[in-house]
C-alpha cells in the first residue's frame, strides 16, 4: 500500500465508516487495510487471522468470530500475541465485553474501531503504544481505565465515543493527539497526567457534557479549537508556564465565568474565548502582546476587562458586544482596528492613550452608552489621531485631557535670565506640540495684557525690553493650538520677575 494511503488522516476514516456499509471488499477495508510487516504468511487459529513476527511472537491481523463476550487469547499455537495488527476488529458490532491480554504491547491504528457495542475497555499495563483511532466510534463505550507506561494518547484514539463518561489516564502520559476524544460528548471529567506537555487540536473538541479541566504546568500551549464547543465546562485552571492560547481554543464554552490567565501567557488567538456569553470579568496579564481577532467577541456578561500594557493593537472585533462599561487603551497601543468595541452598548467612558494614532472604522460603533472620553496627552495629540467612519458615540463624546501627561498642554517656564546693563530679562520654556505661535502676557492694572502673540511656534525663548529697575512683573507664556489659545490658569502658570 503507498504512503499515501496509508496516512490518510483519521477524519477520513471515520466519514468512510459512518457512510458505508462494511462488506468484504468494500471501500472502508482498501483505504485502511493492514501493511503486512512480518517475515511470515497469515495463517487462521479458531477465529482469529495472525501472523508470526520476526521475533517470533504473534499479531492479530483479524478477528473472524461473532461473539458476544471476547478474550484475546495470551497465546496462539504457543505463541505469545504482543501486537492487536490495524483494523483487526473493526466494526465488530457483537462484541460487548473485550478482554485484552496482558501480553499485548501495541495496538495498532484502528484496531478496535467501530466496535460500537463494547462498554468497557481496560488496557493493560503491557501496553506501551497505541495506534490512531484504535477505539474510534465505539459509541456505547462508557469508561476506560489506561494501565501502566503508555506516553501518548493517539490520534483520534476515543473519537465519537459518544458514551463515554470517564477516563482514567496514568502519569506516563505526555501527550494527548489530536481529536484524540472529539466527540466524546457525555465525558464529564477527565484527570490529565500530570506529565502532560502536549494536547494536539480539537483533542476535546465537542465534548459537551465535560465539567472542569486543570492543566498541568508542562503544557506550554493550547492549540485550535482544543475546548471549543465543551458547553459544559464551567472552570479552567490555568498553571504558570501556558504561553500560547490558540484560535478557537475556548469558542462556545458558554458555562465558563471566570478566567484567570497565566502571568507566562503572552499570545491569545483568534475567537479564543468567542460566544462565551458568561464570562463576568478578565484580566489580561502584561506578558501578553498579540490579542487575536474576536477573541472575546459576543462575551455579554463581560463587564470589566483589563488589558495588558505590552499591546500595541486592539484586534479587530476583539470585544464585539460585549457588556464592558468602562476601558482603559494602555499607553503603547497605536491602532484600535475596525469594529474592536462594536456594539458594546454599555460602555460609558474609555480611556485612550497619547501613543494612539488610528481608530479604525466602526471601532465604536454602536456604543450607544458612550459619553465621556478622557485623553492621556494634549488636544494636538488627539487631533493627529486618524478616525474612522461610523464612530459617533467616540466623536461626540465629552473629551477631557489628562494633565497629568507627560506633555504639557501650556508652556512651562524653565529659566529665567536677567540683563543688568540693559534692565531686561530672557524666559525659556517647554516646547507644545502642536503650537502655532507663542504669545506673552503681563499682569498690568488688574487683568492681563498682551505683549506679543506672534513668537514662532519653532522659538522657546522671549526677551524683554528694557524696563524699570527694582519692578516685579507677573508674566505667562501662552500657547496656540488648532487656532485657540490656551488661557486656563494663568495665574498658577505665572511667573514674577524683578528688574535688574
Amino acid at each position: 500500500m503507498s504512503n499515501k494511503i496509508i496516512n490518510k488522516t483519521l477524519a477520513s476514516t471515520l466519514a468512510i465508516i459512518s457512510a458505508a456499509t462494511f462488506v468484504p471488499g468494500s471501500v472502508i477495508s482498501t483505504t485502511i487495510a493492514p501493511v503486512a510487516i512480518t517475515a511470515s504468511a497469515e495463517a487462521v487459529e479458531g477465529d482469529y487471522t495472525y501472523e508470526v513476527l520476526s521475533d517470533g511472537t504473534v499479531s492479530i491481523t483479524k478477528y473472524n468470530g461473532t461473539d458476544t463476550f471476547v478474550t484475546i487469547p495470551e497465546t496462539i499455537n504457543g505463541k505469545t500475541v504482543t501486537k492487536i495488527g490495524k483494523n483487526a476488529f473493526i466494526k465488530k458490532t457483537d462484541i460487548t465485553d473485550l478482554k485484552i491480554p496482558s501480553t499485548v504491547t501495541e495496538i495498532e491504528d484502528f484496531a478496535f474501531c467501530a466496535c460500537s457495542s463494547v462498554t468497557r475497555v481496560i488496557v493493560p499495563a503491557s501496553v506501551k503504544t497505541m495506534g490512531r483511532g484504535a477505539f474510534a466510534s465505539c459509541t456505547k463505550l462508557g469508561a476506560v481505565i489506561i494501565n501502566g507506561s503508555i506516553t501518548e494518547i493517539p490520534e483520534g484514539a476515543f473519537e465519537k465515543c459518544t458514551n463515554l463518561t470517564s477516563v482514567t489516564m496514568p502519569a506516563t502520559v505526555t501527550t494527548i493527539g489530536q481529536f484524540a476524544f472529539q466527540e466524546c460528548s457525555s465525558l464529564g471529567k477527565i484527570t490529565l497526567s500530570k506529565n502532560l506537555t502536549t494536547i494536539g487540536k480539537k483533542a476535546f473538541y465537542d465534548c459537551e457534557a465535560l465539567q472542569g479541566i486543570v492543566l498541568p504546568a508542562g503544557v506550554k500551549e493550547l492549540p485550535d479549537h482544543v475546548f471549543g464547543n465543551c458547553k459544559t465546562l464551567n472552570k479552567i485552571y490555568f498553571q504558570d508556564g501556558l504561553t500560547a492560547i490558540d484560535d478557537y481554543a475556548f469558542i462556545n464554552c458558554e458555562s465558563i465565568k471566570n478566567i484567570n490567565l497565566p502571568s507566562t501567557l503572552k499570545t491569545i488567538g483568534a475567537h479564543a474565548f468567542a460566544n462565551d456569553k458568561n464570562i463576568t470579568a478578565v484580566t489580561i496579564p502584561d506578558s501578553v502582546t498579540s490579542l487575536g481577532t474576536m477573541a472575546f467577541t459576543n462575551c455579554h456578561a463581560l463587564t470589566d476587562v483589563t488589558l495588558s500594557k505590552n499591546l500595541k493593537t486592539i484586534s479587530k472585533g476583539a470585544f464585539i458586544s460585549t457588556g464592558i462599561t468602562e476601558v482603559a487603551i494602555p499607553e503603547g497601543v497605536t491602532s484600535i482596528e475596525p469594529v474592536a468595541f462594536y456594539s458594546c452598548k454599555s460602555l460609558a467612558k474609555v480611556s485612550l492613550p497619547k501613543s494612539l494614532t488610528t481608530v479604525a472604522d466602526k471601532a465604536f460603533g454602536v456604543c450607544t452608552s458612550l459619553k465621556d472620553v478622557e485623553f492621556n496627552g494634549t488636544k494636538a495629540q488627539l487631533a493627529a489621531v486618524s478616525v474612522g467612519s461610523d464612530n459617533k458615540a467616540l466623536t461626540s463624546a465629552n473629551i477631557t485631557y489628562n494633565n497629568n501627561s507627560s506633555a504639557s498642554t501650556y508652556p512651562v517656564v524653565t529659566n529665567v535670565l536677567y540683563n543688568t546693563q540693559y534692565h531686561q530679562f530672557q524666559l525659556t520654556w517647554t516646547p507644545v506640540e502642536g503650537a502655532q505661535n507663542y504669545g506673552i502676557a503681563v499682569y498690568l492694572a488688574g487683568r492681563w495684557k498682551v505683549q506679543t502673540q506672534n513668537i514662532s511656534a519653532a522659538n522657546t525663548t522671549f526677551v524683554s525690553p528694557k524696563l524699570t529697575p527694582g519692578k516685579s512683573y507677573k508674566v505667562v507664556v501662552a500657547a496656540k493650538v488648532n487656532g485657540k489659545w490656551d488661557t486656563s490658569n494663568l495665574s498658577k502658570r505665572a511667573v514674577t520677575v524683578t528688574i535688574k
